[in-house]
Parts: C-alpha cells; sequence; structure tokens
C-alpha cells in the first residue's frame, strides 16, 4: 500500500525525467508567445494553495532566467485587481485543472486578448482545456491528495518555462543555460540524501516536535514559499497543529512577540538574511523554547544541517524535510495516511466547492 513518504521519495525520478523533456513540454507554449515574445515584460503566476505556494517559491528564480519582472498573485485578488498588464505572460497553475478561480482568472485574461498559458498534470484538463497552450508539469498520476510531488513538479517546471523563454530571447546564453541545468541534475541524489537526513533528525527530537502546539515557519527568498508549503503541509496532513509561514523579516515584526513555550519555530536557513536568521534562532532556543535550523548555520543537536547544492534549485531540497514532518507528525500520532487518497469528497464540499468536476 502506497504511503506519502512513497511520493516524497518518488520526486527525484520526477525532476530527472522534467530535465529530460523540458523541451517537448515547454515546445507548443514557445511556439504560441513566438509572435509576441519580445513583447513580454512581466510573468503573472496565478493559482491557489499548492499552486500559489509553488508559485511563491519558484517567482524569484522565474524572474532569474527569464529577465523578466515575475508575479504570484492568488487568483482571488487578481479577478479584484482593476488594470491587467496586455503585455504580460499569465501563466495559470492548477494540478488537476479544476480549480474554480484559477479557470475564472484565465477565461478573463483569453477574453481580454493577453497571452494564457495553463500549467496541470495533463493536456485533458478543464484548465488546459480553454488555455492559448498546455505545459505539462511533469508530475504524473498523484495518488495522494496532499500534493508532494505537484508542489516540487510545478516549482522546476515553472523555472523551466523562464529558462526557455530566457534562452529564446537571447537573455540567457548557451553557457548560462546549460550551467543552470547541470545544477539543476544535483538536486535529486541530494534529494535523497536529505530525505535520510530528515528522518533520522524526526527520530533524534520526535517528542520535542510532536508536542507542541503550533509551527511558525520561516524562510527568505524561495524559502519563504517553502515555508508557506511546510505551514500547509503540517496544517493538512498532520491534522493537530495551527501554522504558518513567515518571510523572514516581515515574520519579525510583531510575530515574535507572540512565542510562547509551546510553539515550535523552524527556520529555513540557506545563508540569506543570515543576521536576521541567526539571531532569531539564538533568541528562541535561549529565550522562549523549542527552535530548529534547518541547513546552513545550525546552532545545536536539535538542528538539522545540510549543505544544498543545487544553486537557485536549492528550495526543492529544502522541500521534502517540511513534508517529511508533516508526514512523520501525522503516521507517529496514528493518522493512517494510506487512506487519506479515499477522502471523497472533500471536507468543505458539502458548504462550497473549490474545485469543478472535471
Amino acid at each position: 500500500m502506497l504511503t506519502l513518504m512513497d511520493m516524497i521519495e518518488r520526486v527525484p525520478s520526477v525532476i530527472e525525467a522534467i530535465l529530460e523533456n523540458r523541451k517537448e513540454a515547454t515546445k507548443e507554449m514557445m511556439a504560441y508567445i513566438a509572435p509576441r515574445l519580445q513583447e513580454i515584460d512581466e510573468i503573472v503566476l496565478v493559482g491557489s494553495g499548492t499552486s500559489n505556494t509553488c508559485s511563491q517559491t519558484s517567482r524569484e528564480v522565474v524572474e532569474e532566467v527569464s529577465g523578466i519582472s515575475t508575479t504570484a498573485i492568488l487568483p482571488n485578488v487578481f479577478l479584484a485587481k482593476k488594470a491587467y498588464n496586455p503585455n504580460a505572460l499569465y501563466l495559470f497553475t492548477s494540478q488537476s485543472g479544476t480549480s474554480t478561480l484559477t479557470q475564472e482568472a484565465q477565461k478573463k485574461m483569453k477574453e481580454a486578448g493577453n497571452l494564457v498559458v495553463a500549467m496541470s498534470e495533463a493536456d485533458t484538463t478543464p484548465l488546459a482545456k480553454e488555455s492559448g497552450a498546455h505545459v505539462d508539469m511533469g508530475c504524473g498520476n498523484e495518488e495522494f491528495g496532499q500534493r508532494t510531488i505537484g508542489y516540487c513538479a510545478s516549482i522546476l517546471t515553472q523555472i523551466m518555462i523562464g529558462m526557455e523563454i530566457g534562452l529564446a530571447r537571447g537573455y540567457l546564453s548557451e553557457e548560462a543555460y546549460e550551467s543552470y541545468l547541470a545544477d539543476a541534475r544535483r538536486v535529486p541524489a541530494s534529494h535523497k540524501a536529505i530525505c535520510e537526513k530528515t528522518m533520522k533528525w524526526f527520530d533524534d527530537n520526535k517528542w520535542k516536535l510532536m508536542n507542541v502546539e503550533s509551527f511558525a515557519l520561516y524562510g527568505a527568498g524561495p524559502l519563504w514559499g517553502v515555508a508557506q508549503e511546510g505551514a500547509l503541509k503540517i496544517l493538512e496532513i498532520a491534522k493537530r497543529f495551527l501554522c504558518v509561514g513567515y518571510e523572514m523579516d516581515d515574520g519579525m515584526h510583531g510575530p515574535t512577540m507572540g512565542f510562547t513555550k509551546k510553539m515550535g519555530i523552524i527556520i529555513l536557513n540557506d545563508g540569506r538574511n543570515e543576521g536576521i536568521a541567526n539571531g532569531l534562532a539564538n533568541y528562541v532556543k535561549k529565550e522562549v523554547g523549542d527552535c530548529f535550523v534547518i541547513g546552513q548555520n545550525t546552532i545545536d543537536t536539535r538542528d538539522l544541517p545540510f549543505d544544498a547544492v543545487g544553486g537557485v534549485f536549492r528550495c526543492l531540497e529544502y522541500a521534502p524535510v517540511v513534508e517529511i514532518l508533516a508526514h512523520r507528525l501525522a503516521a507517529d500520532y496514528g493518522i493512517v495516511t494510506k487512506e487519506w487518497k479515499l477522502q471523497d469528497p472533500l471536507p468543505e464540499a458539502k458548504y462550497f466547492n473549490t474545485h469543478d468536476e472535471e
């Protein structure tokens, strides 16, 4: 019987396949945007839930590799806007392709004559069928509704879209393009090793992690998106904790005054905002309670040290840490993860629908 851990451990092979198939996956999109390629001056990433957190994670890197200002926005916020950029490329992400408001936002932009691209798990999804072009996110069939493969696959595919656009526009040289690919190709082996380290880290800190009442996760840049996704996964999978994901600096402006000994503070540290991250870790460890530093600049045995090797793709090396944390918090509390995929309909379906039926 499959478990969520099987999904997490499948990610390296998914990464390898996305890298191998990147040209074919983006072929339709590149042909579609070709007549207006040089006019594009903004990339807008639209999606809900994990499709939003993946966009918040990839946004900065998409901007870096494409050379085009990139924004990530929720569809409800997007639909409330009063002005839209006619020169933007609008990328709508929904793994199932059934997200109601994402479809509505795409329809609005398509009717306005703007460039619209859908990214979903197959070209047969409702979102794909109504788009100007479709990019397969490369996740394949993910058996569990609590997306882990889809999160990582969406991040990588969005970055690949950015790289193909950057290369086609002449912003990325062939050498730079290959250098980014080399970084990405180092991720699968690192992901596997970090999964093993994370399982041991959880075992070593099991009772501290399980005995808190809530979690606050911190990250800067792309790791802010990982922190947001981690908070979502702990909430929806472990079902016992209130969780929030903070941007490293913004999370210092007020939230720290609410810390208590019953909170678990997770700091995703890749060396960015080093002074803030290190200061926060030292403060919580010495003055408040349980703090766990992940990645760089670790302090004590409660932390999980590792060296990310994927360059701008390092967010994919941090992702399994928060996913495994959510999985182990659930499994070790006796929540039967293998039965989650049988939850149908979704809990909110009796009151409202966030996704349409295919």
